[in-house]
């Protein structure tokens, strides 16, 4: 029985191509995967040679050790039989032949448990861990800490002035907090594992293979890379964004943020993209910000002090533009809608320009840029238009009743031309939408603000 059982799971291996990565393969079973997470052994993680393996290792060691302390009673081995020593003098144990092991799959032997793929496909050895939840103690703290204070500190913010813009966010803030109770646990996309892969090989010493796994290597180096955390982070990101929707709005009517934020976690399209983790949700706080500065700061006459404003904001602009590459034209949108200030646009382009250089220089040109139309383009227009309906027909109205006509200029002027911008490019890359909605939605508040008298 064993040996037909060998001979099965050869087969299966085999018949697979090396380079997918695809389906995630036991041996003998997941059932003994299972039984090793359950059972109250100690384990060592060995690494292979590679950078990756060394960094998925790292990743491993920290799973496991939210439910196992570390010892020597059970060997967990990381990597393949080309780049692992430890994995090489136990491969033949399997019964499986040598290019097997460049496969996602789990192998548990007596006292030992290997995890084998390539640099390829190594992540989705990730999918064996998806049943674990044991955040620690630290983690949960920091999480609740780090809720609390973002909460009062919004709070406390926008209940300097007269306006309802305070009780409008404790309401914000409800919502969000029913929404978290309620929501089911989001899941790690196949995109972001590969930059978690890449992110856990920069924490260990690894060269940097993008922006984005940079930053979250950096991260990673003082924050353990396990699924509860990264979780934690999201949560987190979801609530930036919704806070800074308070600040998209203008200055003197801040209770219109409830509507900004209304009007874009309203479509079902858009929290769709914030149930799976992907990475949209640190874009899309990247953009909150940086759209935030845009609409509030008010660059001072002292020539320092506007180079510095000018500096904050070329550093948040170059860092949404490092977590998504698309949102280049950002620097090109706010130069054409704010002409006067010619130095501080100036400024702005070079820091932005030199930054992106610099990027481009190190990473490359970014992969993936699309060719043409994606075949579900239309589809996802489609989609969004039926979503945002309502700040569409609101939008519509307010442009039929503006009798004194709307004023198009300034912050209202850059996010139409941002919206003009990115409409049409979400057609060729889908994952945009999102930021879209975020586009429109306060676009269509200050439209409605720019038709109230006295504004």
């Amino acid at each position: 029985m064993k040996r037909a059982l060998v001979l099965v799971t050869l087969i299966i291996l085999t018949a697979l191509p090396l380079v997918s990565a695809e389906r995630l393969s036991y041996y003998p079973s997941q059932d003994a995967f299972q039984a090793f997470l359950n059972s109250s052994s100690s384990y060592t993680v060995l690494a292979g040679n590679d950078e990756w393996a060394r960094g998925w290792a790292y990743y491993v060691d920290e799973r496991l050790y939210t439910i196992k302390p570390h010892g020597n009673e059970t060997l967990v081995l990381v990597g393949n039989v080309y780049n692992n020593p430890a994995m090489a003098d136990v491969w033949n144990l399997t019964g499986l032949p040598a290019n097997a092991s460049l496969l996602p799959s789990i192998v548990v032997l007596n006292g030992t448990v290997l995890i084998t793929g390539s640099e390829d496909n190594i992540y989705m050895t990730e999918r064996a861990f998806e049943g674990l939840w044991n955040p620690p103690r630290g983690s949960v703290v920091a999480f609740l800490v780090l809720l609390s204070t973002l909460i009062l500190a919004f709070l406390l913010a926008l209940r300097r002035d007269d306006s309802h813009a305070g009780s409008f966010y404790i309401l914000t803030v409800s919502l969000f907090i029913l929404w978290y109770l309620t929501a089911q646990r989001p899941v790690l996309t196949e995109g972001f594992l590969r930059y978690l892969l890449q992110a856990v090989t920069f924490a260990v010493g690894g060269s940097p293979e993008s922006p984005l796994s940079m930053i979250m290597g950096s991260v990673f180096r003082f924050v353990p890379p396990i699924e509860e955390n990264i979780i934690f982070v999201h949560w987190i990101l979801i609530l930036l964004i919704a806070s800074f929707s308070f600040y998209l709005a203008p200055k003197r009517a801040r209770e219109l943020g409830f509507m900004i934020f209304g009007l874009t976690f309203v479509a079902p399209m858009f929290r769709e993209n914030l149930y799976h983790i992907n990475g949209s949700a640190l874009g899309l706080a990247g953009l909150a910000i940086t759209l935030a500065i845009v609409s509030n700061v008010t660059f001072s006459p002292e020539k320092w002090k506007a180079l510095l404003q000018t500096f904050v904001l070329s550093a948040f602009t170059l860092l949404t533009i490092a977590i998504n590459p698309y949102l280049v034209f950002i620097p090109i949108a706010f130069v054409i809608t704010f002409p006067k200030r010619h130095l501080r646009n100036y400024a702005y382009l070079l820091i932005t320009g030199a930054g992106i250089l610099l990027m481009y220089l190190q990473f490359g040109v970014p992969v993936g840029l699309p060719k043409g139309m994606d075949p579900h383009g239309w589809g996802y227009l489609e989609r969004f238009l039926f979503n945002s309906a309502l700040a569409l027909v609101t939008m519509a109205y307010v442009m039929a009743a503006g009798e004194r006509g709307i004023k198009m200029k300034g912050q209202t002027a850059f996010l139409l031309l941002m919206t003009i911008l990115y409409l049409p490019a979400s057609l060729f890359v889908p994952s945009l939408f999102p930021y879209c909605f975020v586009l429109i939605s306060a676009l269509t508040v200050r439209l409605v603000h720019g038709l109230t008298p006295g504004t």
